[in-house]
C-alpha cells in the first residue's frame, strides 16, 4: 500500500497523517492512531512509512500527533488531546471511520491507558515495549532514563494496571483485541511491567496476544520486527471488524457443524478442516458432552484462562 504523508497542526501540536495512494476526502477509512515514544514527535511516521507500506493492511489512514515527554507521557491534557481532540479532528477533516491504537515505549503506555478507559471505542490496541513500571516500590532497575519521571508523575490511579482493574468488565465485554510485545533484554527492563500486565489480563480472563521475544531489546532489529507485528495485528483486527474473516466457505462449514449438532448429530459429521477457521467450532461440537461434564465439575472450565496457583 503506497502512502502519502500529510502534515498539519491542532491546538499548536504538529501532526502527520499517512493516506493510501489515491485517497480522497470522500473516502471513509479506518484509522490507526500511532502514539510516539519519549523524546520523539509526529515525524516518527516518516520513519515508519516503509513499514506501513510493506504491512498487510487494508486501506487505512495512519496518524500521529506530537506530545511532550517532560510533563507529558499522555497524562492529563495530553491524554485528552490524543484520546478525544485529535480523533475528533481526524474524523472531521479526514473522514476517519474507526480508530485503533498503536504505541511504542511511552506511546505503548499511553495507548493502553486510553484503550482501557473506553475499550468500546477502539478497533484494537497494540503496545510495543510499553513503558510499564511494576507495581510496588521501584528501585534503580526500573527508573532508568525518563522512567524516573514517569514513576514520579504516575500515581496509582493513573497506572495502566489500575485502569485495567477498574474497567475489567467493560474491557472483557468489548472483545477489544489487545497485543503486548516486549523483548526480554529490554535495556529499560520494561519486560517486567509488561509481564505483570500479561498476568493481570490472564487472571481477569481478558483475551490478549502476548509476545515475549528472546534477546529482544528496546531498539535494534526487534524494534522494527515488533512494529511489523503490531501493524499486522491491527490490520487483522480491522479486517475482522469489517467482516472479511473468515471466508464464505469457512463460514458455511462452521454453520454445517452447528446444524449437525442441533440435529442431534444425525448422519455423517461435516468435513473437519483442522487447520481452517471452522476448526474451533467443529472441535467444540465434537467435545460438547465432555466440556459440559467438565463445567459441572469445575465451573472454571468456561474461563478462557485457568486459575493458576
Amino acid at each position: 500500500m503506497r502512502t502519502d504523508l500529510i502534515r498539519g497542526s491542532l491546538a499548536g501540536a504538529a501532526y502527520t497523517v499517512l493516506t493510501p495512494d489515491g485517497w480522497t476526502r470522500s473516502e471513509r477509512l479506518p484509522l490507526i492512531l500511532v502514539l510516539h515514544g519519549a523524546n520523539s514527535s509526529a515525524e516518527v511516521l516518516a520513519m515508519m512509512q516503509p513499514i506501513v507500506e510493506a504491512a498487510d493492511l487494508p486501506r487505512t489512514l495512519v496518524a500521529c500527533v506530537s506530545t511532550p515527554t517532560a510533563g507529558g507521557f499522555y497524562l492529563g491534557r495530553w491524554e485528552r488531546l490524543v484520546a478525544d481532540e485529535f480523533p475528533a479532528h481526524l474524523a472531521a477533516e479526514f473522514g476517519a471511520a474507526s480508530f485503533a491504537l498503536l504505541g511504542s515505549s511511552m506511546g505503548g503506555f499511553g495507548a493502553l491507558r486510553i484503550a482501557f478507559a473506553d475499550p468500546g471505542r477502539f478497533t484494537a490496541v497494540a503496545a510495543v515495549s510499553p513503558a510499564l513500571l511494576p507495581e510496588g516500590e521501584l528501585g534503580a532497575r526500573h527508573t532508568l532514563g525518563v522512567l524516573a519521571q514517569l514513576g514520579a508523575e504516575t500515581v496509582t490511579s493513573e497506572s495502566v494496571p489500575h485502569r485495567l482493574r477498574a474497567n475489567a468488565d467493560a474491557i472483557r465485554a468489548s472483545g477489544l483485541p489487545i497485543m503486548l510485545r516486549c523483548g526480554d533484554r529490554d535495556v529499560f527492563h520494561l519486560h517486567d511491567g509488561t509481564e505483570q500486565l500479561h498476568r493481570a489480563l490472564w487472571d481477569l480472563d481478558i483475551a490478549h496476544d502476548y509476545h515475549l521475544v528472546r534477546d529482544g531489546d528496546h531498539g535494534g532489529p526487534e524494534a522494527t520486527a515488533s512494529l511489523r507485528a503490531a501493524f499486522a495485528f491491527v490490520g487483522a483486527a480491522q479486517r475482522s471488524r469489517a467482516g472479511s474473516f473468515p471466508g464464505t466457505d469457512d463460514r458455511a462449514l462452521a454453520d454445517a457443524w452447528l446444524a449437525w449438532s442441533a440435529n442431534d448429530r444425525q448422519g455423517d459429521p461435516p468435513r473437519l478442516d483442522f487447520f481452517g477457521p471452522s476448526a474451533s467450532t467443529a472441535l467444540r461440537v465434537l467435545m460438547a458432552d465432555e466440556l459440559a461434564a467438565a463445567t459441572r465439575a469445575d465451573p472454571d472450565t468456561t474461563r478462557r484462562y485457568g486459575r493458576l496457583p
